[in-house]
């Protein structure tokens, strides 16, 4: 079976977690072998299995590694930390879950100590769908030496620091980001975030996509803008389509061509 059940535990959660990994066709013919790591995240009310029995993943995976189009690779599939509806994969600001901290501190540790990987950010994505899509975009901003790029499909990729008083003051953004114009805001906005790394000598590179349908359509609109505006090297694609598996799974190979695209940049430097 190429997909399994891993049971790990998170230290900033202090929590039983579990996980889904994907072995690639020659993991275990091949024992000396390492192999590149993508990370897929699900969407708000999903879990670790969500790519699996609602995304075709695994298929897609097989068939894509059968073809050539995607290098051999382990991908390992998250829970968002199980609280609510759905954590946005960060540190929560009233101190109810670490959901940052145990992606970056805990699960890529352990996948790290326990398969047989490439340990380095040139050969570890981040990838995701909706919240997930932030998820990835926010987690490889935040920490661009662990991942070197990330991709996201129908992405919430809006601020809530620009949210109207109203949606803000209805929903958990304030349980999660605080005071709406704090620091603690600021250091979680995607646009500031990728100004910083922008600056920076180390930056991930960048893929997204949205369905013309989707209700989180104009935010990617306006994220894309924004990233030309600063010069932000990404790549970015409008497809038809709205907000639903059938989208999802149709386009996670763009994002995974994307990734290959980035793996084969490195093999030529």
């Amino acid at each position: 079976m190429a997909v399994h059940p891993v049971p790990f535990f998170s230290g900033a959660l202090f929590a039983r977690m579990s996980c889904f990994v994907y072995l690639p066709p020659s993991y275990e013919a091949e024992g000396e072998r390492a192999y590149p790591v993508v990370y897929l995240l699900h969407g708000m009310h999903g879990c670790e299995s969500s790519w699996m029995s609602r995304g075709s993943a695994e298929q897609t995976l097989n068939r894509m590694m059968e073809s050539g189009e995607l290098r051999e690779c382990i991908v390992v599939m998250p829970n968002d930390g199980g609280y609510g509806q759905g954590t946005f994969y960060i540190d929560w600001y009233d101190g109810t879950g670490n959901f940052e901290q145990y992606m970056i501190h805990d699960l890529v540790p352990f996948i790290d100590a326990n398969y047989r990987t490439i340990p380095e950010r040139t050969h570890r994505f981040v990838a995701g769908l909706s919240m997930g899509g932030f998820g990835a975009f926010s987690l490889s901003l935040r920490n661009p030496g662990l991942f070197g790029a990330a991709a996201s499909l129908s992405g919430a990729l809006g601020s809530a620091g620009k949210l109207p008083y109203r949606d803000f003051s209805r929903s958990d953004w304030a349980r999660m980001i605080g005071p709406q114009q704090g620091e603690y805001a600021k250091r979680h906005d995607l646009s500031l975030l990728s100004e910083a790394c922008n600056a920076a000598d180390t930056k991930p590179a960048l893929y997204f996509d949205c369905g013309k349908d989707d209700y989180l359509y104009q935010l990617n609109v306006l994220f894309q803008q924004h990233l030309q505006r600063i010069g932000y090297p990404h790549e970015y694609a409008v497809f038809e389509g709205a907000h639903n598996w059938e989208y999802w799974t149709l386009h996670l190979p763009d994002a995974l061509k994307f990734l290959e695209k980035r793996w084969s940049a490195t093999d030529r430097s």
